[in-house]
């Protein structure tokens, strides 16, 4: 999904990712410091998103303190993780010599208790290292820093379901095979 077309400015994107998930009531000017953007590319696009009525500027302080209105935060949050499971599924498709399946976790709403499982056919560790990297670095994008990824291949996945593994058979519960 290509969210900067949706919401038409990277800028844009980047402040509303800043909000949902990295922290909310923060200034223009810390803002401009974490996402990298000048100044008035950061204004311009508060002042777009102030005028949608989108977030609440909080002008009483010293500095502006910028968050989302709590009434559009998890319909937005819900757009923005639509777009990162795409990304993942985007990545898991050059991928899919390599991967068997792949399962979304807590943070996708499923009660697992990591945020993705990844399954895989016969890998190397670099490989394995690489992979790791490229699902950092979409999480990242998305101001998102911590996040549990399992790396199991077919053959160990395979022998925990017969041992009757709980987090395996947890997978099952919630990802049946089909």
């Amino acid at each position: 999904m290509n969210l900067e077309k949706l919401f038409g400015s990277k800028t844009k994107v980047d402040i509303l990712k800043y909000l949902l998930f990295r922290r909310q009531w923060i200034s223009m000017r810390a803002l401009e410091t974490e996402l990298e953007r000048t100044f008035p590319a950061i204004k311009k696009q508060i002042d777009s998103l102030n005028e949608a009525k989108i977030i609440d500027v909080d002008k009483e302080w010293q500095w502006r303190s910028i968050s989302l209105k709590p009434q559009f935060y998890d319909n937005i949050k819900s757009i923005f993780f639509s777009g990162l499971k795409q990304d993942l599924i985007d990545l898991f498709d050059t991928y899919e010599v390599m991967i068997h399946k792949y399962f979304f976790g807590k943070r996708f709403g499923v009660a697992l208790d990591m945020d993705l499982i990844v399954v895989y056919k016969n890998l190397e560790k670099q490989q394995i290292d690489v992979m790791k990297e490229a699902i950092s670095e979409i999480f990242r994008v998305y101001f998102i820093d911590t996040v549990s990824v399992v790396f199991m291949s077919m053959e160990e996945r395979e022998k925990r379901y017969r041992l009757a593994d709980r987090f395996v058979l947890q997978i099952l519960r919630f990802y049946p095979v089909n």
